[in-house]
């Protein structure tokens, strides 16, 4: 998406975590929430628009799940609160796309607007205080980035979301 005008929530450094592997998972949530927004504006349709929220939900489970292992394996204190954080994102996520689904309701500016706000100040708040703290404790994220990193691609293999928007 090369036009700022479509882009409805732009990276910016200061929402890194400095972990790569999780950096670059946000950045693809990010283009995931703006493909979103594209699709609506652009009233692209309901095949569409599923299909996109469903590589919505897909992918920020797989996210969720590395993170919080990642989490687990550093000792991180906070984890259960942090993952409590995660299941109210996921309920939430198939709470509106169920009430768009069954009841046909137009949810997205409400799906969207929530979504930035909750993406954007999850990153800055809970996602920055467990790479600093694991950072105070000398956890290396590197070995966990490299096994991370070749199991998210399998994990993201069955669902080739990416092609939604090729």
């Amino acid at each position: 998406m090369s036009n700022d005008d479509e882009v409805f929530f732009k990276w910016s450094p200061e929402y890194s975590v400095q972990i790569k592997t999780i950096d670059d998972q946000h950045k693809v949530l990010v283009d995931i929430l703006n493909r979103l927004f594209v699709a609506v504006s652009k009233r692209e349709g309901d095949k569409a628009i599923a299909g996109i929220l469903d590589a919505l939900m897909s992918y920020t489970q797989k996210h969720f799940s590395l993170e919080e292992r990642l989490m687990y394996q550093a000792h991180y204190p906070d984890l259960e609160a942090h993952m409590e954080e995660h299941r109210k994102l996921i309920e939430k996520l198939d709470m509106l796309s169920k009430k768009y689904l069954l009841e046909d309701k137009p949810i997205y500016f409400e799906m969207l607007s929530f979504l930035k706000t909750w993406l954007r100040e999850h990153i800055m708040g809970v996602d920055q205080r467990y790479s600093a703290a694991l950072r105070d404790v000398g956890f290396s994220a590197e070995a966990w980035e490299q096994e991370a990193t070749a199991e998210f691609a399998v994990m993201s293999e069955s669902k080739k979301w990416w092609e939604l928007w090729k």
